[in-house]
């Protein structure tokens, strides 16, 4: 229980970055798990090494200090991505890094320390996705020295934002009113059986503004993305490329990995 009740709170209070349709699936997700039946984690793909080449994989949606639930549920951590990325910037038999992403993005909290680890790599670093690198799976892919497409592959959705629950109507609906004796004005601005006051709704917009300039601002520390390209839209393939959010389209693995041989 104590796992789930973790979970539900970062889906309903936390910041994120992450596409809104996965973040409503992890939700719905962890809402019919049953916390006593039994159930197998998955495992996170480990790293491989390819003629010299190591291939950190990054799938699913992402997130810092993860318990077992959140890995049953496919997500990825922080903490094991930077890991196995240092594991490999140490290792003599590595010559350069992939990250072989296909996530739809994830939480703020540990994003931007992981990128300023990445974007101090020392080893050539490619990210690659043909599948999906969105939001905070997009900010890691913008710290590597290229980002690599499929021709059918989205990048993109550069944006942030909080889906806090309003439960007052339903508990009013339902007979339930919550008297709440609080000290602290600001103690009670997140509480989900009230309405948001405009106070509070202002402090968040300012909050997630602040780390949507910070997302677009990192991007651009590596990357020359126009203004235009990161308003929260995702782009495929080709179009990624165009919107300068990617630099090439490589349509398999093998064959990012026959360039990375050359670096």
């Amino acid at each position: 229980t104590a796992m789930k009740h973790r979970l539900t709170h970062k889906l309903q209070n936390e910041v994120w970055a992450i596409r809104p349709d996965y973040h409503s699936a992890l939700t719905e997700a962890s809402a019919y798990f049953d916390e006593d039946e039994e159930y197998t984690i998955e495992p996170n793909r480990p790293p491989q090494e390819v003629d010299g080449v190591a291939i950190i994989h990054i799938h699913g949606a992402l997130g810092k200090m993860l318990g077992p639930w959140e890995r049953m549920l496919g997500m990825t951590d922080y903490d094991d991505i930077w890991q196995q990325v240092s594991e490999a910037e140490a290792s003599p038999n590595v010559t350069s890094i992939l990250l072989h992403i296909d996530s739809p993005g994830g939480t703020i909290t540990g994003l931007p320390e992981l990128a300023a680890k990445l974007r101090n790599v020392s080893k050539p670093l490619v990210a690659y996705t043909e599948g999906m690198a969105a939001s905070a799976a997009y900010w890691v892919a913008s710290c590597a020295d290229s980002v690599i497409v499929s021709e059918s592959a989205e990048v993109g959705s550069v944006g942030v934002y909080i889906a806090l629950l309003d439960q007052s109507e339903h508990l009013a609906m339902n007979g339930y009113k919550v008297n709440a004796i609080s000290s602290g004005e600001n103690k009670l601005d997140l509480a989900d059986f009230k309405p948001l006051s405009e106070e509070a709704e202002a402090r968040l917009q300012a909050n997630v503004t602040k780390w949507h300039e910070r997302f677009k601002a990192d991007i651009n520390l590596k990357r020359t993305a126009p203004e235009s390209s990161m308003t929260g839209l995702t782009y495929e393939g080709f179009e990624g490329v165009s919107s300068g959010l990617g630099d090439a389209v490589v349509n398999d693995l093998d064959s990012v990995l026959a360039l990375m041989g050359n670096l």
